[in-house]
């Protein structure tokens, strides 16, 4: 997610690598990313933030204790500010982590690195009108953003956080459907990876609700209810359901609720 992130800003033209610090505990990630970016990587976190102004909590939450120590936290800049993309860490906990510093938090998901990414931005009370477009703009240049409250973080984790998960098991099980009727791999991961990419694309840009986008291809007595009710009998839209409920009962273990 963070080469997503770097990709995104130097790529767009927001900024130049040369003005991103990185901090990577691989020698040979680092030497990646200083040939494909520019950026000036280290194995050094303290360095990596030094001299930053905002610095980004790109790892995992079960990594965050061990990697955002007091020592580290201890060379921040008085003027810098936190933006977190680590799922399930609320501003609260953030706040333990990096006292006294404003913080922005998000949820990206996965396709930010192919620029198609959906991002919520939630603040606490110290960020900036500036601080929030900054970052905006950074996730902006990977896809679409939101500014939401931090009550509405947890669900849209289960939806679109999540979501590219959900959706990579779709077009695998109807790329399966497809070599089963017939159809080579390669063309059948194509045809459900791109009908699902065009399907959302149209619902997004067309503005209508998807159920009236289902009904414009779905004629009387034709082959598409067939296999809506095929899809209807076996469950789906539960599924889905208690996917979403699973991820909210999963966050809560996270957080120590």
């Amino acid at each position: 997610m963070a080469e997503a992130i770097i990709k995104g800003i130097t790529g767009s033209g927001l900024v130049a690598g040369s003005v991103i610090a990185v901090g990577e505990h691989s020698p040979e990630r680092c030497a990646y990313l200083k040939e494909a970016y520019g950026v000036n990587a280290s194995t050094d976190n303290k360095e990596a933030v030094r001299e930053a102004d905002v610095i980004i909590f790109a790892v995992k939450p079960q990594v965050a204790p061990v990697a955002l120590t007091k020592d580290l936290v201890a060379e921040f800049k008085n003027s810098a500010w936190v933006l977190s993309i680590m799922g399930s860490v609320t501003l609260e906990m953030l706040h333990g982590y990096a006292p006294g510093f404003p913080v922005v938090r998000t949820m990206p998901n996965t396709p930010l690195a192919v620029g198609a990414g959906m991002t919520a931005i939630c603040r606490d009370e110290k960020v900036t009108d500036e601080m929030l477009e900054i970052a905006k703009a950074i996730f902006g240049c990977c896809g679409e953003v939101e500014v939401v409250a931090e009550s509405a973080l947890e669900a849209i984790t289960a939806v679109s956080g999540c979501g590219p998960g959900y959706a990579f098991v779709i077009i695998d099980a109807l790329a399966d459907a497809g070599v089963r009727a017939g159809l080579p791999r390669a063309l059948a991961i194509k045809l459900a990876a791109q009908t699902l990419a065009g399907s959302g694309k149209m619902c997004i840009e067309t503005g209508l609700h998807p159920a009236v986008l289902r009904d414009q291809v779905t004629s009387p007595g034709g082959t598409t209810i067939a296999g809506i009710h095929a899809l209807e009998n076996h469950g789906v839209r539960g599924a889905f359901y208690d996917a979403v409920q699973a991820v909210l009962k999963r966050s809560e273990e996270l957080q120590g609720k």
